[in-house]
């Protein structure tokens, strides 16, 4: 079997199948959250591709046919947009002209939990990030989750922790120079 990073397509199978990895990942723990994939695919269809700097990618590995085995994307951070404004309004304000003016975002990365591990994750983000015009790149992540590991060995550091709403779980805010 081979690995290949290919850019999202905007139907079909890979689509499905990458949006199937997605909840896969997302419905287990300290996530849960097995209508997270539709979300996404929702919010890909509506609203995310049209943002400045949209570019998604997945991880194909081929076998009889091919299976979407992680994807990722991410766009420009850009006022208006709900996670742009709800992370500024708690992270220190001292960090705002460096990282939210110029910023990329890392809006969303999933990896089947049976390959996760293998390096996938981090072809996915290093092939997302290749050649950013801005400076750095944003992302958040649950403290309770791993992923943060992923991040602080792909260089990103943790800016504050911050929680998207009263009840939500803690998250860290991460940001990495380019």
């Amino acid at each position: 079997m081979t690995l290949e990073i290919a850019v999202l397509p905007n139907t079909g199978c890979l689509l499905e199948s990458a949006i199937s990895c997605y909840t896969e990942a997302f419905s287990l723990p300290p996530y849960s959250d097995p209508n997270r994939g539709r979300e996404v695919l929702t919010r890909l269809q509506t609203t995310h591709r049209q943002i400045a700097g949209f570019r998604a990618f997945i991880a194909v590995k081929s076998t009889a046919r091919e299976t979407a085995v992680g994807l990722c994307y991410g766009y420009k951070s850009q006022s208006g947009q709900w996670w742009h404004e709800t992370v500024r309004k708690q992270l220190d304000q001292s960090l705002l002209p460096t990282w939210f003016d110029t910023a990329y975002e890392l809006v969303e990365i999933a990896v089947l939990p049976s390959e996760q591990g293998q390096g996938i994750g981090t072809q996915l983000i290093s092939t997302l990030l290749a050649k950013r015009p801005e400076p750095g790149c944003l992302l958040s992540t649950r403290i309770d989750s791993r992923a943060y590991q992923l991040y602080e060995r792909l260089g990103f550091s943790v800016l504050g922790e911050i929680k998207f709403t009263d009840l939500s779980a803690p998250y860290y805010v991460m940001g990495k120079v380019f």
